[in-house]
């Protein structure tokens, strides 16, 4: 059998592969391919590792299949250490929607070109919303008392729009009337350049101001994108949770915390 490997950021650079098919036995489980990859690059052992299965989260006793597309995911960035937060209400308006971006899909995606704010809040308003809140996630010139020169961000693409697909559907579980958009920037970003976006519409304020924290913990704890921070002591991979350890109940007793 034979199975497609991926490897991202910090674990690109340890094992110096990207993508690669490699053969494997009947009864193979995902953790012990990692451990044959292990074996192999001594460097993999202090750091803690996701495995994604098919672009979804798998627990270590998986069995591949052939043709299975498996992911070694690094902790992904957490985003509270090296970005400025800043989240701004807004009044609902009838206007029309004249600020949409030509490469804005559906609710939620990974893109490498800037972020439209209006955009996304074009996508969430409705006539029965009382409240707006936007959420952007800022690179900040400063990190650990050291300067940042800027920052740049890797991806699963298709498992992170998946991810933030799959935090809306968990949002609307919770608040049921409110509308959410999202958006990651990926690649080099340059100090004061948003990196997260998060729209969220609701019939009332506090519904949208708990949908919206819900969704920056979420995003935080189980979303596939990896940071690099450039600074003043060198670059190196801004260490978070690992994907999947933190469980959506943790978001939600944050959230309805205020």
């Amino acid at each position: 059998m034979r199975v497609h490997v991926k490897f991202f950021a910090i674990f690109r650079e340890r094992v110096g592969v990207k993508t690669e098919w490699t053969e494997i036995s009947d009864g193979t489980t995902v953790e012990s391919l990692w451990q044959q990859y292990a074996a192999r690059s001594a460097r993999l052992d202090s750091v803690r590792a996701a495995y994604a299965v098919n672009q979804k989260l798998v627990k270590p006793d998986q069995v591949l299949r052939d043709g299975d597309e498996v992911g070694f995911l690094p902790p992904v960035s957490g985003g509270a250490k090296t970005l400025n937060r800043k989240i701004t209400k807004s009044a609902k308006k009838n206007k029309k929607d004249t600020g949409r971006s030509s490469h804005l899909r559906g609710d939620a995606f990974i893109t490498r070109t800037p972020l439209d704010l209006n955009a996304l809040v074009a996508r969430v308003a409705f006539p029965g919303a009382g409240a707006i809140l936007t959420f952007s996630g800022v690179v900040r010139d400063n990190a650990h008392g050291k300067a940042v020169r800027h920052l740049e961000y890797e991806a699963y693409p298709e498992m992170a729009e998946q991810t933030l697909h799959d935090i809306i559907a968990e949002i609307h579980e919770r608040w049921r009337d409110a509308r959410v958009a999202m958006a990651h920037r990926i690649g080099k970003l340059k100090i004061g350049e948003p990196s997260l976006i998060i729209a969220v519409a609701a019939p009332h304020r506090p519904e949208a101001y708990a949908a919206s924290r819900y969704a920056i913990e979420r995003v935080k704890a189980v979303l596939p994108v990896w940071k690099k921070e450039f600074a003043s002591d060198g670059d190196h991979w801004v260490e978070g949770p690992v994907a999947g350890e933190t469980p959506p109940e943790k978001a939600e007793e944050i959230a309805r915390e205020g």
